[in-house]
C-alpha cells in the first residue's frame, strides 16, 4: 500500500506478533504491505496482551524463554512500528460510554475502551482516514462494525 493507514491493534494481534500462532503471518504480511501506515496499540491494549502472554505461560502453553522473548518482541515493536497511545481512565464521562458500549454489545471494559478510543480518534472524522481495528476476536469485530468502525478480523477475513 503507498497510502498512510491508521490501524489500532487489539491485544489479541499484538499477542499474534510476539509469538507464533494461527494468524501471526497474515499479520506480518500486512504490517510488512503497510510500510507507511501507522499502528496504534491502547495503553490499555498492550497492558492486556502482557496478560494474555502471561495465560498462555501460566497454561504451560509457552515455555519460560519464549514468554520473555515474547514480552521483548512486543516491546520492541512499541516506539519503532507500534505507537503507544495513552487511555484515560479518570475521565467518567468516557468510562459511562465505555461501560456503556461494554453492556450493549457483550464486550469486556478493554475492548469497550478499545472501540471508543478509535471512535474519538481525529482520523475517525473523515472516512478516507478512518483509522482500522485490526482483531482477531470476533464479537470485537462485529461490535466494532455496529459502531460504524472499519475492521478486519485477521483471522475470518483478507487484509483490506
Amino acid at each position: 500500500m503507498d497510502s498512510q493507514r491508521v490501524h489500532y491493534l487489539d491485544a489479541s494481534v499484538l499477542v499474534k506478533i510476539a509469538v507464533k500462532e494461527t494468524g501471526s503471518e497474515a499479520i506480518e504480511k500486512y504490517m510488512a504491505a503497510e510500510h507507511t501506515s501507522t499502528f496504534y496499540a491502547t495503553s490499555l491494549s498492550f497492558a492486556e496482551a502482557l496478560g494474555g502472554l502471561k495465560s498462555k505461560y501460566s497454561h504451560k502453553e509457552i515455555d519460560q524463554e519464549t514468554y520473555f522473548k515474547a514480552g521483548d518482541i512486543l516491546k520492541g515493536h512499541v516506539g519503532d512500528r507500534i505507537v503507544l497511545a495513552d487511555v484515560d481512565i479518570s475521565e467518567s464521562e468516557i468510562f459511562w460510554e465505555v461501560e456503556k458500549t461494554a453492556k450493549l454489545y457483550g464486550l469486556d471494559i478493554v475492548d469497550a475502551y478499545q472501540i471508543v478510543t478509535i471512535k474519538k480518534d481525529l482520523f475517525s472524522r473523515v472516512s478516507e482516514a478512518q483509522p482500522i481495528l485490526v482483531t482477531a476476536d470476533s464479537g470485537l469485530a462485529e461490535a466494532g462494525r455496529k459502531e460504524g468502525l472499519k475492521v478486519w478480523d485477521c483471522l475470518k477475513e483478507r487484509a483490506p
